[in-house]
């Protein structure tokens, strides 16, 4: 298993899809540590979740699926989730 850096600063942002096929424009939704933000998006309905992306700098971004994936591991800090 990996290990994650739960206190990692992470920015949440959602996809705006008025751009075009290849260039996508976010805007910033959230900022915090990596736990909070995975947790922040995990109390999101489906719908509300459906264009997120976090982006941890020069490490890239996770998208949905891996941010739920995230949520759902045994060393996700209970603490970390917001409602």
């Amino acid at each position: 298993m990996d290990d994650i850096d739960w206190t990692q600063p992470v920015t949440l942002h959602e996809r705006d899809d008025g751009g075009s096929d290849l260039y996508f424009e976010f805007r910033k939704v959230h900022e915090g540590p990596l736990a909070q933000v995975v947790g922040h998006v995990a109390a999101m309905t489906v719908a509300e979740r459906a264009r997120l992306v976090i982006d941890l700098g020069a490490q890239g971004t996770i998208a949905v699926a891996d941010i739920m994936a995230l949520a759902n591991r045994p060393d996700f800090p209970a603490g970390g989730a917001t409602s």
